[in-house]
C-alpha cells in the first residue's frame, strides 16, 4: 500500500469493495457496509488526512472480531531513543443497538489499554518448562502516566445486538504500529514493542 502510493483509509474502503453480507443476517460473518462505516467513522473523528508535526503519525486499523465491527485510528509520536507516546485513540465500534452506553464505553476503554499493555511489553518467556515470569514487576501493565485519551464513538443500528467485552482490543496493535511508520517510517512487525526499543 505504502510502496504503491495509496492511502490507507482509500485501499481499506476499496478492498471492502461494494455493501455486502458475505451470509445475510448470519451476525458471525463480515458485512462489508458496517465494515465500512465504521473505518469512515473512525476517520472522520480522527481527523484522518490532517497535517502533523514531524515525528507523529495517524495509524488506521479494522477489524471484525466476534461479531463485532471495530475501527481504531492511533495518534502517536516517537521521541528521543524510541520514546513513544500514544495520544489518542480513536474507535468506531458497530455492533447493533447499544443499551448501557457507559458500560459500553467502559469496556471499549479497557480493551484499548489491555491492547496497549500487551503490544507495548508484556511477554511470556519459559525457562527449564516454568514461566519466568512472576508478577507485573516483570510483566508490565501500563500505568495512568502513559494512558491515551480514548475516544469512542458507536454507530446504532437495528442489527442483532452482538458482544464488545473484547472486539476493540484486535485493531488497537496494528493501529499503533502503523501510526508508528507514519510518524517514523520504521515497520514493527514484532511484539511487544519493548524487543524493537521502544518505550513509552
Amino acid at each position: 500500500m505504502h510502496k504503491a502510493g495509496r492511502d490507507h483509509l482509500e485501499f481499506l474502503l476499496e478492498v471492502m469493495g461494494d455493501a455486502q453480507w458475505f451470509e445475510e443476517g448470519n451476525i458471525r460473518l463480515l458485512n462489508t457496509g458496517r465494515a465500512a462505516d465504521t473505518i469512515r467513522r473512525a476517520a472522520a473523528e480522527a481527523g484522518w488526512g490532517r497535517t502533523l508535526p514531524a515525528g507523529r503519525g495517524l495509524g488506521l486499523a479494522f477489524h471484525f472480531s466476534h461479531a463485532g465491527h471495530i475501527a481504531e485510528v492511533a495518534e502517536v509520536s516517537d521521541g528521543a531513543n524510541k520514546q513513544l507516546t500514544v495520544h489518542k485513540v480513536t474507535v468506531a465500534v458497530e455492533i447493533g443497538p447499544i443499551i448501557n452506553m457507559s458500560g459500553a464505553t467502559n469496556q471499549v476503554e479497557g480493551s484499548v489499554m489491555d491492547g496497549l499493555s500487551t503490544m507495548l511489553g508484556q511477554q511470556i518467556t519459559m525457562e527449564a518448562g516454568r514461566i519466568e515470569q512472576s508478577n507485573f514487576h516483570d510483566y508490565p501493565v501500563l500505568r495512568i502516566p502513559a494512558a491515551p485519551t480514548i475516544d469512542v464513538h458507536f454507530i446504532q443500528s437495528d442489527h442483532s445486538p452482538t458482544g464488545i467485552g473484547e472486539p476493540a482490543l484486535p485493531p488497537l496493535a496494528p493501529a499503533v504500529a502503523n501510526a508508528i511508520f507514519a510518524a517514523t517510517r520504521e515497520r514493527v512487525r514484532t511484539m511487544p514493542l519493548s524487543l524493537a526499543g521502544f518505550t513509552v
